[in-house]
């Protein structure tokens, strides 16, 4: 990979110039002072420690590992300061590591996994994130993700749509452990917040320009235009583009010989994005931030390969001279996909072995067997017209913030979201065994309102809020098994209330006490039109093989899901000295009920789930060495896990529907550890390690997850490390090397 960066900033008489004709162009008056060079002012808030005076120590911060500021708080404040287990990446951080999207986050974030595809879901569109074992791997909107996504501080409802772009990013948090009061439902494994930059008063920008392999070009842009004094805007673009890396293969139909296909390689990438900021600094107190952001994406379906074809069930088989063996060795493979197309769609081209034919034969490109599995993960037998990834996400945030007075603040987050997904997906065979297609459009309102202060001589910092959103999806889901071929679509709505609180206390010079929790109400509507059509078999809970009496079935009565919930939270946190603080907290945190929406015959009510709710304790230590030259934070944490949202099958080992119930409750144990060195100005090093001990203590019958098993996308272990070295080239700039 090659990545360069050209960043420019004009000097004064030049910067003037263009200022004014900035002004002109907009139909502007600039006063005399709009051609002054000023200094930029940060976005993030100074934090200053009461140590923080001595000279010494300022001047160690300087050469040591830098102060980082975050807002896992709802206020800024420096990251050792926080008793959260929080991380931060910066936008630099993410440009090194040639970041895409915000997925690169996974790669220095212990105990956080982040996927961009869902399990029949399109290419790069879903985020599929969990952390400390916690999240969704679902894409459907009946179901709600674990952890939340909050861009500029406004809620991204949906898992399509979730995964965004890195474009004119100033900071990426990640936020472990339920946040559940100050950040709300959905958050119940923890929270990503993504920052973008603002518009300031200089006139600056930047290009960049990535290449790589598989023909990866990457071109970002951006600048910052000032109207004037108080008026400014920033307009950013990306556009990436990679090949696909995986090769589409096909059967000569003569000769039964493999060959590449001619079709497009999956696997591919296609994204172009924007971005654009307004600010209008009213006056030193008030700010007005208005932004608009559009991500699109023309892409082939996700790369994958048949791993394992089952052909008939093992040891099974039949007494030729029985009819009702017979019987029972056909109805009981066609349970399985390999038995259901061998014995039945192909029984009468020469798979079946009741007519005497052979699905073992890889010679019979009609049988499903180990044929099509390639044993190459870069090749595979997609079918190329069930290759496509669309994706349409555009969205308005409108932030005001407003400082009445040093101890008395006011903030407004108003945000639409629009979401279009289109994506089809294929069983990679080039039998008609799974096609799936999901068309989504996914609307979603919230508005958040924030008071925050202080009292008691600046001893009690407090935040309180009140929070709606207003969700509307329409979804499609058509998927076809073979000739059986099923529709699930419904309209979704909902509407979530909430009031939340949060204070912190200092009972000592060096002691601080947080005590919150916030109230959410919420009702979810689903108006189901689901329909079933079985060509002479009767599926789902229903016996395969059974006459099924309504062979186009229509599911179409609403139905709907409320819930109310309080997530409290406490914690303390001493410092011990200016470089060590330890704090320890007890937080819960809940995840939303919604419906089953692979619903198929005999049901006539689309079946309802409720929330998933978590109790989390947590300690931690976050210390700084050496003048600052090496940072140790430490996290350890037990959560509890209840009413979990499980899969059952209640229709037994025949059945093809998957039932959502509350039906577990699981352990979770984990220590977390980050470090960063500093040993001279231009070298840093990075260490993050993970350590999590998951297991399911309880679940339901008929679940396909046994009591003891680990939860999924939790692994044992998770480490990363990072290098960079910082090469002073003097006027022509600075050469950073890294590797991760």
């Amino acid at each position: 990979m090659h990545h360069l960066i050209a960043e420019f900033r004009p000097v004064a008489p030049f910067k003037a110039l263009l200022l004014g004709a900035t002004a002109i162009g907009a139909l502007a008056v600039a006063s005399p002072g709009a051609a002054q060079d000023a200094s930029s002012p940060t976005d993030q808030e100074t934090v200053d420690r009461s140590a923080a005076d001595d000279s010494g120590q300022a001047e160690a911060a300087a050469r040591g590992v830098g102060e980082i500021v975050v807002t896992a708080r709802r206020r800024a404040e420096s990251l050792q300061d926080t008793p959260v287990a929080v991380t931060a990446i910066t936008s630099a951080a993410l440009d090194q590591q040639g970041a895409v999207n915000i997925s690169a986050i996974a790669q220095s974030v212990p105990s956080l996994t982040f996927n961009t595809t869902a399990g029949n879901s399109g290419a790069s569109n879903a985020a599929v994130v969990f952390i400390r074992g916690i999240g969704q791997d679902d894409f459907f909107p009946t179901i709600d993700p674990g952890v939340g996504i909050y861009l500029d501080g406004a809620y991204v409802s949906r898992t399509l749509g979730g995964v965004l772009d890195t474009v004119d990013l100033e900071q990426v948090e990640v936020l472990r452990g339920p946040q559940g009061t100050l950040f709300g439902k959905n958050t119940i494994g923890g929270a990503v917040q993504i920052t973008t930059r603002k518009p300031g008063p200089d006139l600056e920008g930047y290009l960049e320009a990535t290449t790589g392999r598989f023909g990866r070009i990457d071109a970002k842009a951006s600048i910052n235009l000032p109207f004037s004094e108080t008026l400014f805007a920033r307009f950013s673009v990306a556009t990436l583009n990679r090949g696909g890396y995986i090769t589409i293969l096909e059967k000569d139909p003569l000769t039964g010989a493999v060959r590449d296909a001619d079709a497009p390689k999956l696997g591919n990438i296609s994204t172009m994005a924007g971005r654009a900021a307004l600010r209008w600094e009213a006056n030193p107190d008030l700010t007005f931030d208005l932004s608009f952001d559009y991500t699109g994406k023309r892409e082939q379906s996700s790369g994958s390969t048949l791993l394992a074809t089952q052909p008939l069930i093992p040891g099974l088989g039949f007494d030729p001279n029985d009819p009702a063996s017979i019987n029972n060795y056909i109805m009981s493979n066609a349970a399985t996909v390999g038995g259901f197309h061998n014995l039945i769609v192909a029984g009468a081209q020469g798979c079946n072995p009741v007519f005497g034919g052979n699905p073992f034969d890889q010679s019979n490109p009609a049988c499903l067997n180990d044929q099509y599995v390639t044993g190459d993960p870069y090749k595979t037998f997609y079918e190329p017209r069930a290759s496509r990834s669309d994706l349409d996400v555009w969205g308005l945030t409108g932030v005001v913030d407003w400082d009445a007075s040093p101890a008395f603040g006011v903030k407004s987050i108003t945000a639409y979201r629009n979401t279009k997904s289109f994506f089809m997906r294929d069983d990679n065979t080039p039998l008609q065994l799974i096609e799936l297609m999901t068309d989504q459009t996914a609307k979603q309102f919230s508005e958040e309102l924030q008071f925050s202060g202080k009292a008691f001589d600046n001893r009690l910092t407090w935040l309180v809020g009140l929070f709606y959103l207003n969700e509307k999806v329409d979804f499609d889901n058509p998927a076809c098994f073979s000739f059986v071929c099923t529709g699930v679509s419904t309209k979704l709505q909902t509407n979530s209330y909430a009031a939340f609180a949060q204070g912190t206390y200092a009972i000592g010079p060096h002691t601080n006490i947080t005590i919150g929790g916030r109230y959410t109400n919420e009702k979810k509507t689903s108006d189901p039109d689901n329909f079933f059509i079985d060509i002479g078999f009767g599926l789902g809970p229903l016996a395969i093989g059974n006459p099924n009496p309504n062979p186009a079935t229509i599911i179409d009565t609403p139905v709907a899901v409320k819930f109310d919930n309080i997530s409290p939270m406490a914690s303390i946190d001493h410092r011990w000295s200016d470089n060590i603080m330890t704090y320890a907290s007890y937080s819960k945190g809940v995840k939303g009920g919604g419906f089953q929406q692979r619903v198929i015959v005999p049901r006539i009510l689309q079946p309802t789930f409720g929330p998933e709710k978590l109790t989390a304790y947590e300690i931690g230590a976050k210390t700084d060495f050496f003048d600052r030259r090496l940072r140790i934070n430490v996290a350890a944490f037990q959560s509890n896990y209840n009413d979990l949202q499980i899969t059952t099958f209640p229709g037994g080992a025949n059945s093809i529907e998957p039932v959502q119930v509350n039906g577990g409750r699981a352990r979770i144990r984990g220590v977390e550890v980050e470090a960063t060195a500093r040993p001279f100005d231009a070298l840093t090093a990075n260490f993050g390690l993970g350590y999590l001990k998951t297991k399911y203590l309880e679940v339901t019958p008929g679940a396909v997850i046994p009591a003891g098993a680990a939860l999924p996308f939790t692994p044992k272990w998770s480490l990363s490390a990072g290098l960079g070295y910082a090469f002073d080239l003097g006027d022509a700039g600075t050469l950073n090397l890294r590797g991760d």
